[in-house]
């Protein structure tokens, strides 16, 4: 079989490469094993969707808990004018943030992540940022507890799927643990799409390639690294509508574990501290080709019991790519 010709997507191999990427020393091997295709086929066709953009990495997904200087995390949402807007995102893109988009909110228009080692460094980050953007009005929601951050999208069925339980409460620090959080983040970014990836990584940290697979094996078992596998770009696959569905509760613990097991649609699920003008303490991702699977999720949480009320903030432009 082919790989992928004039920008088609291989559905196939992304499957294969989210879903089922094995933990060992030859994966894309085993990959082109049980697709029956040639190795080469598959590292190329790899390779062209990562240039493509199609795929925007390949590897170990760390935990950012993990890491003291990046420990503490929250969403904000700031009310921003339209004509505004790409001005705001450019200083926000400046501080090297993960996400950072324009939603479908009337009054709340930009919303981005940020992270910083305790709590009172994010305040003071984020109230330094929003006065160097000259917005006054903003919402700070700190992550309380983590569900759930798995970004998979299934590209047979249209819309993001991933069935990963429960992530651990408590994360180990890297530098507790004695871990080259060097080595960690080459293995997240920098994964080599080769017939023998570790290779490279094993002569540059001194390591045999088995060291290093039983080093990944262990930070996933300490929820250290929340997966190995592809992450797509959503857009590029053709997923063009993403909502973060906010969640008003009196219940959010009790609730997230139920959509943790109900709604494997889920991407990100997280509880959150929030103030008292803004009480939706649970939200979840959904990502899909269209808006209807996202609005038929919405209507089933709707209807679960101690939900009092949903809103979907749909995204209408990823802020990102404004740059700096």
């Amino acid at each position: 079989m082919d790989g992928m010709m004039d920008g088609v997507i291989d559905k196939e191999l992304l499957m294969e490469l989210q879903y089922s990427f094995p933990l060992n020393e030859d994966p894309f091997v085993e990959v082109a094993e049980r697709l029956g295709r040639s190795v080469q086929d598959v590292i190329s066709s790899t390779i062209e969707m990562l240039n493509q953009g199609i795929i925007l990495r390949i590897g170990v997904h760390l935990n950012y808990k993990a890491f003291r200087e990046i420990s503490r995390a929250a969403l904000v949402g700031a009310a921003v004018e339209e004509d505004r807007i790409e001005e705001v995102a450019r200083k926000i893109n400046g501080l090297r943030v993960k996400h950072n988009f324009w939603r479908s909110h009337p009054r709340y228009t930009v919303w981005y992540t940020i992270k910083a080692p305790d709590d009172d460094a994010l305040v003071s980050k984020i109230d330094e940022l929003m006065r160097s953007c000259g917005v006054k009005d903003y919402v700070v929601l700190p992550s309380k507890r983590v569900y759930k951050m798995d970004v998979k999208y299934h590209l047979y069925k249209g819309v993001s799927w991933s069935e990963k339980g429960l992530e651990p409460e408590s994360i180990p620090k890297v530098d507790e643990l004695g871990v080259n959080a060097e080595l960690l983040r080459k293995l997240e970014s920098n994964f080599p799409v080769s017939e023998k990836p570790f290779s490279s990584l094993s002569k540059e940290f001194e390591m045999s390639e088995s060291e290093i697979v039983e080093l990944v094996e262990e930070m996933i078992r300490k929820g250290v690294a929340r997966g190995f596998n592809a992450v797509l770009s959503g857009e590029r696959a053709g997923f063009k509508e993403n909502g973060m569905v906010v969640v008003k509760t009196t219940e959010p613990e009790e609730l997230a574990f139920k959509l943790l097991k109900d709604v494997p649609e889920i991407t990100h699920l997280v509880e959150r501290q929030v103030p008292e003008n803004w009480n939706y303490p649970l939200y979840f991702m959904v990502h899909a080709t269209s808006k209807e699977p996202i609005e038929q999720i919405q209507k089933r949480v709707e209807s679960m019991e101690g939900v009092e009320e949903t809103d979907v903030l749909y995204s209408i432009r990823n802020l990102l790519k404004v740059g700096v």
